[in-house]
């Protein structure tokens, strides 16, 4: 069963549509370079075209999106149909392999969505010990033109704090007339737990 979470993000603000003002920067945003480049870009269209392009070609907000738990062994579909045998989702010590999926998307304040990137943690326990973690799969596309995917540009994985995490960089590039105006680096990270289920969030590492 999947569900959808809103995370906003710090892209868009007041000042590029007003004007006078510059993009603000989160941790995984665009290097100082970028941001000028875009300020500048701003600073030349006129305010409707200036407020038509923050609309929507910049991230306002972040869907994320969750897919199912998935056994990865037999040992982990054997636990998970002990669980359910018992009325439960997950043993509290579910035992075996598992992986989970999730997807992040962030969308223009217009609505549509600009790129996506998902990553697949993957990951064994043993009773209430998680024992290792690894990368199942990962990857991304862009659904808005002037977008474009670049790739994975940096990963890890590990067992941390009894959690089997690891993350996936991801790089996107927002060009127009071959100016590069926007090259984010968002990063996905999945944190497994001994009993099979998992949580993710956007930080670049495993510590």
């Amino acid at each position: 069963m999947q569900y959808m979470r809103k995370i906003a993000t710090a892209l868009v603000v007041a000042a590029l549509v007003l004007g006078g003002g510059t993009a603000a920067r989160a941790e995984d945003d665009a290097p100082t370079s970028d941001d000028t480049a875009l300020q500048e870009y701003l600073d030349s269209l006129s305010p409707q075209e200036r407020a038509e392009f923050v609309e929507t070609q910049l991230p306002a907000t972040t869907d994320v999106v969750v897919g199912g738990q998935q056994p990865a062994d037999i040992t982990a579909v054997r636990s998970l149909l002990a669980a359910r045998a018992s009325g439960l989702s997950v043993t509290p010590s579910a035992t075996g392999c598992w992986s989970q999926r999730w997807t992040w998307a962030p969308r223009a304040a217009a609505g549509n969505t600009l790129y996506t990137y998902y990553h697949v943690g993957h990951w064994c326990a043993s009773g209430s010990s998680v024992t290792s973690a690894r990368i199942a799969d990962s990857g991304g596309e862009t659904s808005t033109p002037g977008w474009s995917y670049e790739g994975v540009t940096g990963s890890g994985k590990g067992v941390v704090s009894n959690e089997g995490r690891s993350y996936t960089r991801h790089k996107f590039v927002l060009k127009v007339g071959g100016i590069t105006l926007q090259s984010p680096t968002p990063c996905a990270r999945v944190k497994g737990r001994a009993s099979g289920t998992s949580s993710a969030d956007s930080v670049c590492g495993i510590s």
